[in-house]
């Protein structure tokens, strides 16, 4: 009788966003040997995830398609694809005087997509992807391969999973009193649209935060009618920047030696805004220049150092480096300009009630403690790094298990610079990794598509050596899931 040929190993991929799409896509190209790829993921389609899955056809890409790619080596591969679909002529909203197209988040979600597809149906590991249509539950280790419990089934058994989770919901940092919680239209999720379409047109709105889920906000707003006074706070009113001339051409920090402090770093970078800008250039092309060194600059820097930048300096950096596009802009402009929209510098000190509105107290900058009225209040402040905090259930059992634990920072999971996941004891979790923004504390920025794809990829290809190199030798796990 004929010897069974053995079982491809299984990988499972949790979280089927932009990361998880292309964490599957790099590891059956890089794959040494078939393997069955799973990726587990509640929503209809895999590649949207919370960046890409809004179907809110004013909610566009903050970058030209030109930069949105999934291989580096084909930068207008997603340009080609809306051509090649149709999307490009159904979109004439998309395109901007100067010939860059920022396409609706939907339609970047619709490449990822099909970009999978076509990887499954012809990647030449020979491996399979398959969406798995479910939230996972739990993680188990079995002394020899890991359980992935899902609302779907009965659990699977897989011999590596990769965590590719988003980040938790805003949190909400103000106290709520005199019975504010209990009003309508306070939106503690910002990415709840159809909350944001039961705000009445001529609703007092005060929106807590001023990046770029704010910007959302308003045009979500505004997209539905809405006429009345939309404010927008923050403690620095900084709102992202627009976009200018674009660097693909010269590196402004080769050669630079690497700073050992936050005030070097932010030294450096003013240096070069200083010199492009006496040759009439403009300060985009430096932050698009420092994105090639950030990774390695941040490696180099202390712990002291990095959490420095972490709560002193990222607000400016989120404004610089995340920008919005030339529609959003002038919707921003033109609300500022017309009246119906302010952007306010101030503390908040808690959020109570009067009659049936929100009576906000605050002090804004420069001025007396007051109270705003407000008949809708939405949190702007942008999801939550800390899993300590997290309510997806999958990580709250890791946790509790000691199967994974928050890096120092608070702002996603512990793992080494290859993306495995660092557990309770301080050790490497065998069969477990992690990619993309839950793992940026290593790399320093992992959200934007080219940071968030090469991280995919880094740990995509370190995986597939791995599964070269061991196979699937049992493992043997201690009580916290470590080696």
């Amino acid at each position: 009788m004929d010897a069974q040929p053995p079982e491809s190993p299984r990988v499972a991929i949790i979280g089927g966003g932009f990361t998880g799409a292309v964490c599957a896509i790099e590891l059956a190209r890089a794959a040494g040997q078939p393997l069955s790829i799973d990726i587990i993921e509640p929503r209809a389609t895999v590649g949207a995830g919370l960046a890409y899955g809004s179907c809110e056809p004013e909610h566009r890409i903050n970058v030209p398609s030109d930069r949105m790619t999934v291989f580096p080596d084909e930068p207008d591969h997603f340009t080609r694809w809306l051509r090649k679909s149709g999307v490009w002529n159904d979109d004439p909203f998309g395109l901007v005087e100067n010939g860059d197209h920022y396409s609706r988040r939907r339609d970047f979600a619709a490449y990822i997509a099909d970009v999978v597809a076509d990887t499954a149906a012809a990647n030449p590991s020979g491996s399979t992807i398959r969406h798995r249509r479910a939230g996972a539950l739990a993680i188990e280790p079995t002394g020899r391969d890991w359980r992935v419990r899902c609302d779907d089934a009965g659990p699977a058994r897989y011999d590596r999973v990769v965590l590719s989770l988003t980040y938790g919901s805003p949190r909400f940092h103000w106290p709520l009193i005199q019975g504010a919680e209990a009003l309508d239209h306070l939106v503690l999720d910002p990415w709840n649209w159809a909350a944001i379409k039961a705000i009445r047109p001529e609703a007092r709105v005060v929106l807590i935060g001023t990046g770029l889920t704010t910007c959302d906000v308003v045009v979500s707003l505004r997209a539905n009618g809405h006429t009345g006074p939309i404010h927008a706070i923050s403690r620095r009113a900084l709102t992202p920047r627009l976009h200018g001339e674009f660097n693909t051409d010269f590196d402004l920090f080769a050669g630079a030696p690497r700073p050992a402090t936050a005030l070097g770093l932010l030294r450096l970078v003013r240096s070069r805004v200083r010199e492009v800008e006496q040759q009439g250039r403009s300060w985009h092309i430096v932050i698009d220049s420092l994105r090639r060194h950030l990774s390695t600059y941040w490696r180099t820097l202390p712990l002291s150092e990095q959490r420095r930048i972490a709560h002193r300096l990222r607000s400016f950096w989120d404004v610089h480096r995340f920008r919005i596009a030339p529609q959003v802009a002038a919707l921003m402009e033109s609300g500022r300009r017309e009246g119906w929209l302010t952007v306010s510098a101030g503390r908040i000190h808690a959020v109570g009630r009067h009659g049936d509105s929100f009576a906000l107290d605050w002090t804004p900058r420069g001025g007396e403690r007051r109270i705003l009225g407000a008949d809708a209040l939405v949190n702007c402040t942008g999801p939550d790094g800390d899993i300590a905090r997290s309510t997806n259930p999958l990580l709250v059992d890791a946790l509790a298990h000691g199967r994974v634990r928050p890096d120092a920072l608070r702002i996603g999971l512990d793992t080494d610079a290859d993306g495995r996941v660092i557990g309770a004891s301080g050790e490497p979790v065998p069969g477990l990794w992690a990619a993309g923004p839950a793992a940026r504390a290593v790399v320093g920025e992992a959200t934007g598509v080219p940071e968030a794809a090469a991280h995919a990829r880094l740990v995509a290809r370190a995986l597939a050596t791995t599964l070269s190199t061991e196979g699937t030798v049992p493992f043997r796990f201690s009580a916290d899931g470590s080696a």
